[in-house]
Order: C-alpha cells, then sequence, then structure tokens
C-alpha cells in the first residue's frame, strides 16, 4: 500500500472534498477551541485520545491546519456506512486481531504505507489506545506509535511526534463545546540512539512518554456523572477566585479538579459526598433565581445598561425573527434527530447517529420544502429556496444561540435586582466557602502524595 497520490495543480483532490464535508460536519454540531501552536513542517506523527469514534479524525483535521493522515480500523473501509468517504479520504487500514476474518499479516502494509508517507514529510495521526471509547480516562496505550517513529528515524526520517488531547464536554449534545489541545512536540531523541541496542526498551520508554504526555491534554473524568461535576466545581471556583476564562487555564483547572475527586474516591468517599453534596444545594439555590455561578458578582453602571438595550434590542430585530423562524423550520428534523440519537446503546453511537441522521434528515427536509416550492414556482425559486433554508439553518442557530445568551443575561440582570442584598452575599459568602473547601481539600491531596 502507498501514500494516496497528490491531486495535480488546479485540480481538488478526493481528500479535500472529504475533509471538506467534514468541517462543514464538526462546525455545525460542535463550538470548536483549539489550544496549542502551529504544528511543527515536516514528517509528523500525531498522538491522540479516541472518545467519539469517527469525529475524532474530523475535529482533529479541521483545526490542524495541515493535511493529516488518519490511519482507521480496517473494517471502516468495507463494512461501514461511511466506506465510501474513509477510502476517500487518505486514511490507511490497520488490521486488528480483534476485527473477526481480519487478515493481521496485511499490517506489514500498513507499516510500508506508514514509513513512506513520513519518509515524504507527510502528517500521520494515530490513536494509540488501539479503539475508540467513551469511559473518560486514557487507555493503556500500544507501541505502535513509538515504533513507527523510531523505525523512521533509523531510516534516517526523522519524525515530530505532537500530543493531541480531545476533550468533549458534552459528547452527544449538539453545539457542546470541544478543545482539542495540541501539545509541545515531544523530545524523544535519547531514545532514537538507543533503539539501535535495544529496540524493545526503547519502544516501551518512548510509549511511555507519549502515555504521560497526552495525560496532561485530558480531563480524565467519567462523562456521565463526573465530567458535569467538573465542570460545575470548576464554574463555582472560576467565579469564586475570579479566575480567567482563557481555554488553557480552564483545562487545567478541570485536570486537577478530576484528579482530586479520582483521589478522595479512593482516600476519603466520605469527603467527596460531602463536597458534591454541597456543591450540588448550591447549584440548587442559583437555579431558584435563574443565575449562574458568575451572574452574583454583576455590578451594571446604568450607563453601560442603556448602552446595552439599545444594542441588543436593535438587533433583536434582526435576529430575533431569524432565529424564531429556525425553530420553526426545523423543528420535526431536529426532534427526530434527537430521538434516533436516544435509541442508541451509548454516548458514542448516540453521537453518531445524531451527526449522520441528522445530517440525512435536515437535508431530505430542506429538499423536501425545496422541491414542492419547485414544483409550484419553477425549479428556480426551488433551488432558491433551498438554498436560503441551509443559509438559515446555519445563520438561524448562531442567531438562536446569541439571543440565547442575551436572555440569559438580562433574566440575571433582573433576578439580581429583586434579590434581596442579603440573599446574594449570603450565596456569596457560600461560594468562597466552597472555594476555600477545594483549596483545602487540593493542600491535603497535595500532602499526602508527597509522604
Amino acid at each position: 500500500m502507498t501514500p494516496a497520490p497528490t491531486a495535480p495543480a488546479g485540480t481538488t483532490s478526493p481528500q479535500s472534498w472529504v475533509w471538506g464535508f467534514g468541517r462543514l460536519v464538526v462546525y455545525a454540531y460542535y463550538r470548536v477551541e483549539r489550544i496549542g501552536g502551529p504544528l511543527p513542517t515536516g514528517a509528523l506523527l500525531l498522538v491522540a485520545n479516541h472518545p467519539n469514534t469517527l469525529i475524532d479524525p474530523a475535529v482533529i483535521q479541521t483545526i490542524a491546519e495541515r493535511r493529516i493522515r488518519f490511519l482507521a480500523k480496517s473494517t471502516l473501509f468495507e463494512r461501514h456506512p461511511l466506506s465510501p468517504l474513509i477510502r476517500r479520504s487518505g486514511a490507511i487500514p490497520v488490521y486488528r486481531k480483534k476485527d473477526p476474518g481480519v487478515d493481521t499479516s496485511r499490517n506489514l502494509e500498513m507499516f510500508s504505507a506508514v514509513a513512506a508517507s513520513l519518509a515524504a514529510g507527510e502528517a500521520i495521526c494515530l490513536f494509540p489506545e488501539g479503539t475508540s471509547h467513551a469511559r473518560g480516562r486514557l487507555e493503556p496505550l500500544r507501541t505502535g506509535a513509538a515504533r513507527m517513529a523510531l523505525n523512521s528515524c533509523a531510516e534516517g526520517h526523522p519524525v515530530s511526534i505532537v500530543p493531541v488531547g480531545l476533550n468533549f464536554d458534552a459528547l452527544a449534545r449538539f453545539r457542546s463545546r470541544v478543545t482539542a489541545v495540541f501539545g509541545r512536540t515531544l523530545d524523544y531523541a535519547d531514545l532514537a540512539a538507543e533503539f539501535a541496542e535495544d529496540e524493545a526498551t526503547a519502544i516501551r520508554a518512548l510509549t511511555t512518554r507519549i502515555e504521560h504526555r497526552l495525560k496532561h491534554l485530558m480531563v480524565e473524568a467519567e462523562p456521565r456523572h463526573d465530567l458535569p461535576m467538573v465542570e460545575r466545581i470548576d464554574r463555582l471556583y472560576a467565579a469564586a477566585r475570579g479566575a480567567s476564562r482563557d481555554g488553557r487555564e480552564r483545562l487545567g483547572r478541570r485536570r486537577l479538579i478530576a484528579a482530586g475527586m479520582a483521589e478522595l474516591r479512593q482516600k476519603d468517599p466520605a469527603r467527596l459526598t460531602e463536597i458534591m453534596a454541597q456543591v450540588e444545594e448550591f447549584r440548587t439555590s442559583l437555579a431558584r433565581f435563574r443565575l449562574r455561578e458568575r451572574d452574583l458578582d454583576q455590578r451594571i453602571p446604568t450607563g453601560e445598561v442603556i448602552r446595552f438595550t439599545l444594542r441588543e434590542g436593535l438587533l433583536a430585530l434582526l435576529l430575533g425573527p431569524m432565529a424564531i423562524a429556525t425553530v420553526i423550520v426545523f423543528a420535526i428534523p431536529y426532534w427526530l434527530t434527537d430521538r434516533i440519537g436516544r435509541g442508541a446503546p451509548n454516548l458514542q453511537k448516540r453521537t453518531l447517529r445524531q451527526i449522520v441522521g441528522g445530517g440525512l434528515i435536515h437535508g431530505i427536509w430542506i429538499a423536501a420544502i425545496a422541491t414542492s416550492a419547485g414544483t409550484r414556482t419553477g425549479a428556480a425559486a426551488g433551488l432558491a429556496i433551498g438554498l436560503a433554508l441551509v443559509a438559515l439553518a446555519v445563520l438561524g442557530t448562531l442567531a438562536f444561540e446569541r439571543e440565547s445568551s442575551v436572555w440569559r443575561t438580562v433574566r440575571a440582570f433582573f433576578a439580581l435586582r429583586n434579590m434581596p442584598l442579603r440573599t446574594r452575599s449570603a450565596l456569596r459568602r457560600r461560594r468562597r466557602a466552597l472555594a476555600d473547601a477545594l483549596d483545602e481539600v487540593r493542600a491535603w491531596i497535595e500532602n499526602r502524595n508527597d509522604d
């Protein structure tokens, strides 16, 4: 197997069409945040965790800023509804023992294809856990990535290794956030030299380094119950301490909170239960007033209120009808998408069903309306209506998100205006006390680990 041919100048390769479609899907379903500097040029090996099946490659390619070739299990090339896209994406098949009927001897072709791509200065991405899962923790890594990098170096083609941490706030929720963290290039020059004398030891050592670096780019928390609690604690703590909303700092806080929860669950579960109950009680208190953690600090001067009202009022005249029209026009396909997702056996399959099924349902819905209109008013008018509906789906979603945010701000403003000052002060004191308790827990855990 050889690398996919490059399209001649002035043409568009099949990979461009495939990844263009993938980029559209990713930006439609998620709010994507990228952390980290630009990727190095030349031969590159990206190693990433794998929480979201076929969506992970699309997320990475969307924000990588250079063309990536992915390794994918061989069964996806023949036995999957998306096989035509996968075959045209430039992906390289991996033949796994766990897949029935697979000839694992063909992995020689896979290693040969990877070696040829790296020798040509291309970028390869693989998921060294060996399988996709939504358990919220990094599984033990396979040694393939380390073997590929060290073999390439031994053949005279140095390879940069960059770890990528994929962090989904809510794997299957429409318009939730995914944060992709591109780490620093891994230094393994010492192991490349050792590889000539002891291949197995060098491969194991490099695999351990990759695993260690990947863990520092991830929030390791069970996604259904622990991750939402991590996010609540982070919002509470960040508001109490006036912490930055910078993505990298937010990720660092959440990593520490998740690690602290895991440590407490093992060493002092009663204390963890107490803290979680207090955080939930505080959240419930805020919910009574329909407030968020940071709303308690709002003190908006009268002049700013007037400017906000004039600005947002004028924008609402434009964006409000667009948002309402989007909700009305796409209510049925949105509901159908949600229903097919709810029948999935796990989070990953639910996400894939909603993204693929939702795309098809919305596409068919738009086509049906445009066709119906075209039969009455002509093909040109039908085409125009179809394009207008596509634009409405995109712009209307953005308008809905913005106006929803404005409404939450307005609601919080009036809730605070009607809240007794004593109640507001009490809530802020409780928030500060919880933040102090979290700092105490962190210090306790650090002291125990030092011992």
